[in-house]
């Protein structure tokens, strides 16, 4: 097994901003994490068993005591963008090739590493999927595919993929997007931004507070018919702390709007000019909180070599109840 990361490096500059929060596990602590995985995957068999995420919160407090406290400190403080924790044991032999699509990347070997995703996320949230992405599963995979080097989605590469509100479509979107580096060789960096409220005019306030705008479904969709779109709002929340809620590439300002069109244009500037770097290594779990930033990736060049970047991802919510109306029952924690 081979293990990543195990010291505790200095921060580069893209990880030194006081919002993005880092854990660089010691090697002890490492192998606890994924020994504790490996065995709930002797029992559950697969990362997202029913069974395992019902008892993933429970089994979480078995992992190592930095971790608790780093994931702890995230789920309170409402000012954290980004938090990290590196150092994850990835045994990339045992791995194998990076697949070359994500209906293949369900594989025994990279199970444990969904796992110990689910057993992290467990400490913020509850994992909820959609049935229109990925075939309803859980436990997703990000990886470039041929064919798609160019789309809006995150099987991309040589474009770069927009910032965003992971599902800004919905009201039943993540309150944390959880991302595991199985393979990240080339340091793709995945991108953030987040809106500084001081330099909000107080009109663009006003208008992106009210529900002006269109927010369509992203591409990784697959909806048969798809929404037509709502009219929400981008800002709501504390005005000194908004939660944002924004696309850039699927909202726009409701027809004959110039008044919410020129406030949309100015958020998009905005964020466009604050966008910062993460870079999420191999063998490092993060966690985007998908209330106060946007996130989106680089561009780069894929191989379709066997040694392309893999990231698992959950979709958390704090409180799966609000998330009842949108799922297809009681028992499921798929959104219809």
């Amino acid at each position: 097994m081979t293990a990543v990361a195990t010291a505790a490096p200095t921060l580069p500059d893209h990880l030194a901003d006081s919002r993005h929060h880092v854990l660089d596990l010691t090697l002890r602590d490492a192998h606890a994490a994924h020994a504790l995985a490996a065995s709930c995957l002797q029992t559950y068999k697969a990362a997202d068993d029913r069974r395992f995420l019902d008892e993933a919160p429970v089994l979480a407090h078995e992992l190592p005591l930095p971790v608790r406290r780093h994931l702890n400190s995230a789920r309170r403080d409402e000012a954290t963008h980004v938090t990290v924790i590196r150092g994850n044991l990835v045994d990339q032999a045992a791995l194998g090739p990076t697949p070359s699509h994500w209906s293949e990347a369900d594989t025994e070997a990279s199970q444990v590493y969904g796992c110990l995703l689910v057993l992290y996320a467990a400490l913020l949230g509850d994992v909820t999927g959609w049935a229109t992405q990925q075939a309803g599963r859980l436990v997703t995979d990000i990886l470039p595919s041929k064919g798609f080097e160019t789309s809006l989605i995150s099987a991309s590469s040589e474009l770069e993929l927009a910032w965003h509100t992971e599902d800004a479509f919905s009201p039943y979107r993540a309150d944390w997007v959880g991302l595991f580096a199985l393979r990240n060789a080339a340091q793709v960096p995945t991108t953030v931004a987040h809106v500084d409220a001081r330099r909000v005019p107080e009109r663009v306030r006003a208008v992106l507070s009210e529900p002006r705008f269109v927010a369509l479904p992203d591409a990784a969709h697959e909806f048969a018919d798809g929404p037509a779109g709502d009219l929400v709002p981008i800002l709501e929340g504390h005005p000194d702390l908004p939660v944002l809620r924004i696309d850039r590439d699927f909202f726009r300002a409701r027809d004959g709007d110039a008044e919410a069109a020129g406030a949309l244009a100015w958020i998009t500037a905005h964020l466009d000019a604050n966008l910062t770097d993460v870079v999420v290594p191999t063998g490092a779990v993060c966690f985007v909180d998908n209330r106060n930033v946007v996130h989106g990736r680089r561009r780069f060049r894929a191989g379709f070599d066997g040694g392309d970047r893999w990231l698992k991802r959950v979709n958390l919510v704090r409180d799966l109840r609000r998330t009842r109306p949108g799922r297809l029952d009681g028992a499921t924690r798929v959104i219809g």
